[in-house]
């Protein structure tokens, strides 16, 4: 079954998948719980151009990523074109990228520029794998990282059978709350995504929202005073230096230096008076029009606190 083909993409909505996991345990960096329902109700998702560029690079970096592994272990390895269903639990779903010829290790292939790897595997992958080995029935995954495009990183992971089954149970809760309707969790992105315009109707908070919004308006005072309280202790701090550039204390070191200086060009202005001098209202039009770009409205999320209060986004 070939990626990204309509057969491939309608098995994906019929059950839960390896990159669906990050996003229902609430650990992926890009995607939600909400992002992968819509998706299963097979409403289209909508993708930036980052992220599309993002997804179009490390599909084709894979081919590079599996000659380095290959390299690096002296052991060849096979695209895998299957799409696995658990043959007792269909919920049970997935897809590999490559497997070692002569063994039974998955070998998963990434490419990243994120810190997210400075400490290690991420959490999100290591989910995304240990769902791989429990639907493909495979005791070890291999994750094969390019990183910057040029340094190899690789993990080796065993699979456990009761952290799987622990996964099980997760994505068969959220596989009850996609058939009910919800609720699912979703973040700040995500919520931008799904509703990225507004109607103009009033909804009324229930008990719920209610306290959601009080623990909001209460956490941004706490910031607001953390704040505030930095701001103090970084002036003390710079009033002991003065104009020293350095000061040292017993965890380390702090520095406060002045930057080197910045030569820019004010291509507005420029661009307004060079419009002024060539004096031809056609002209000075046409580029008007050709250098004007629309940019779409977007939503301001705002709390006041009471009908005559401050608004805060």
């Amino acid at each position: 079954m070939i990626p990204g083909s309509e057969e491939w993409l309608a098995e994906r909505r019929l059950g839960v998948t390896s990159t669906d996991i990050p996003a229902i345990l609430g650990v992926s960096p890009w995607t939600s719980e909400g992002d992968v329902a819509r998706a299963k109700a097979g409403q289209e998702v909508e993708v930036d151009e980052e992220t599309a560029r993002r997804f179009r690079v490390g599909r084709a970096l894979e081919a590079v990523i599996r000659a380095e592994d290959e390299v690096e272990h002296g052991i060849k390895l096979r695209r895998v074109h299957r799409f696995i269903v658990d043959p007792d639990r269909p919920l049970l779903r997935t897809s590999l990228d490559f497997e070692r010829v002569g063994e039974r290790v998955i070998v998963e292939a990434k490419s990243s520029a994120s810190r997210d790897w400075d400490a290690g595997l991420p959490e999100y992958v290591e989910a995304q794998v240990r769902w791989q080995m429990g639907v493909a029935r495979y005791t070890r995954a291999h994750v094969a990282a390019l990183r910057f495009g040029q340094t190899l990183l690789c993990f080796d992971v065993e699979h456990d059978s009761a952290t799987f089954e622990q996964l099980v149970v997760i994505a068969e809760d959220f596989w009850r709350r996609f058939e009910a309707g919800g609720p699912f969790t979703e973040t700040t992105a995500s919520a931008r995504r799904a509703w990225p315009t507004d109607d103009g109707s009033v909804e009324y908070a229930d008990t719920e929202t209610e306290e959601a919004i009080e623990d909001l308006i209460q956490t941004r005072a706490r910031l607001a005073l953390d704040k505030a309280r930095e701001e103090a202790l970084k002036a003390a701090i710079q009033t002991r230096m003065g104009p020293a550039s350095r000061l040292l204390y017993r965890g380390g070191a702090i520095t406060w230096r002045r930057t080197k200086e910045i030569t820019e060009t004010d291509w507005k202005s420029l661009a307004n008076d060079a419009l002024v001098e060539l004096a031809d209202p056609i002209t000075t039009e046409g580029l008007i029009v050709k250098h004007t770009t629309f940019q779409p409205g977007v939503r301001r999320f705002v709390v006041r606190e009471d009908a005559a209060g401050k608004e805060t986004e």
